[in-house]
């Protein structure tokens, strides 16, 4: 597989031996004809040119364009409760619309610190153009699964609609289970979103994981029945799925600093 850029400049992904790789490539022999819908804030560098206010009054600005009022104050002030409740909003009126999409990613942009760092990963998302090509997440690929990257590592993770036990805590939702079951989502769908690790992560890294451990195991048994699994542990949460290695990675780097971004993924 080879991602193309808007400069015609390509990068190649060679695929490893392994159960989603075979997936990948029958997904891409439709997908590799489709235009990647790239958002500015797809680019990993996009918050490093942004203060945390900046941040805010592009929620605000995106907010306003959808009608929705954001406390500016209050996000300011990372006050979880009122980005709980954008949450929500956007929960109820999503849509496949590009504006709605603005609006929900700049939450979560403004809940993380000002101060806090994001590693540095190349997102190629078809949204809700690859919707007919998710496949069903087998719960058998954690078997190759790691919490441990490598830049350059090509690798899809969870990525549904709702939250992870972890954030939910991390949130400070509601410690009430019927709104566990409708907002905690395990990995449902294989999404052929390709992820590029521009630098070596681990994934568990400065999580809280004893506080977060004893809080769940309140919960654990009661959602995994819920949802036919047999266990939802930090690990399964924070686990991702390689599939294939790029070895250019600085030419990747210099590409989004200066702008020029994926614009195909072709086999």
């Amino acid at each position: 597989m080879k991602i193309v850029f808007s400069n015609n400049d390509s990068c190649d992904i060679v695929l490893l031996q392994n159960p989603i790789s075979p997936v990948y490539r029958q997904v891409y022999k439709h997908l590799q004809h489709v235009p990647i819908p790239f958002r500015n804030w797809d680019n990993p560098f996009y918050v490093n040119d942004s203060t945390h206010e900046q941040l805010v009054d592009n929620l605000i600005f995106f907010g306003n364009k959808i009608s929705v009022q954001v406390d500016r104050d209050a996000c300011l002030f990372q006050d979880q409760d009122h980005l709980n409740a954008l949450h929500r909003i956007y929960e109820r009126n999503y849509k496949n619309n590009s504006d709605w999409l603005d609006f929900h990613e700049h939450i979560h942009l403004c809940e993380r610190k000002y101060n806090e760092r994001r590693p540095h990963i190349l997102t190629i998302d078809y949204r809700d153009k690859s919707g007919f090509l998710e496949k069903k997440f087998n719960f058998d690929w954690f078997s190759n699964s790691t919490t441990q990257l490598k830049a350059g590592d090509v690798f899809v993770r969870w990525q549904e609609l709702g939250k992870t036990p972890y954030q939910y805590w991390k949130h400070k939702e509601p410690n009430d289970m019927q709104r566990m079951c409708e907002l905690i989502k395990p990995w449902v769908l294989l999404k052929p979103c390709i992820l590029v690790a521009l630098e070596d992560i681990d994934r568990l890294k400065n999580t809280e994981a004893a506080e977060f451990n004893c809080w769940w195991e309140q919960y654990s048994d009661k959602w995994c029945q819920h949802w036919g699994i047999p266990e939802w542990t930090l690990d399964n949460m924070f686990s991702v799925l390689t599939f294939g290695r790029v070895s250019n990675v600085d030419n990747i780097i210099n590409n989004l600093k200066n702008k020029i971004i994926p614009t195909r993924v072709v086999l």
